[in-house]
């Protein structure tokens, strides 16, 4: 088990976490990130972008055939494989390599690990200790909850 030291440990690297790291590392603090998925967080990889990603090319078909002189122009349908296809470009393949460098410019330690408050300014990351001298900053974002509401959790909503 290592234990290591740092002013601040910041749980999530999502984007809350990543401006706080970043601002905090540019400000002259050693700073340690725990994040047990991908850097860019949910956002970047499973909701906002590649949502984005799959509703453009059919907002861009539909409004193509809504312009006159646009609109003799579309012959085809949308085509589903190129539209997966560039989701799957915009996220990376689900691949943070590309995210992961800004963290090491900036001096910033990343820990690929689950971290677990483990007392006052304490994280377990995996096998690591990490203790913050000043702060943790919780910044794990959030996960859906279904309400108590009979015959929802079995509607299967989410």
């Amino acid at each position: 088990m290592s234990e290591q030291t740092f002013d601040v440990v910041v749980l999530g690297a999502g984007p809350a976490g990543e401006v706080v790291a970043g601002r905090l590392a540019e400000n002259g603090l050693s700073v340690a990130v725990v994040e047990p998925e991908l850097v860019g967080g949910e956002c970047s990889f499973w909701a906002c972008m590649p949502s984005k990603a799959l509703l453009r090319p059919a907002e861009a078909l539909a409004e193509a055939r809504r312009v006159p002189g646009a609109a003799e122009a579309v012959t085809g349908e949308l085509d589903v494989p190129v539209a997966l296809a560039r989701r799957d470009e915009v996220i990376h393949d689900l691949d943070d390599s590309g995210a992961v460098p800004w963290l090491e410019e900036k001096g910033i330690a990343l820990f690929r690990a689950h971290g677990q408050l483990d007392g006052e300014r304490r994280v377990l990351a995996g096998d690591d200790v990490l203790t913050a001298e000043r702060a943790v900053i919780v910044a794990t974002g959030s996960g859906a909850l279904i309400p108590p509401i009979e015959g929802l959790p079995e509607s299967d909503p989410w």
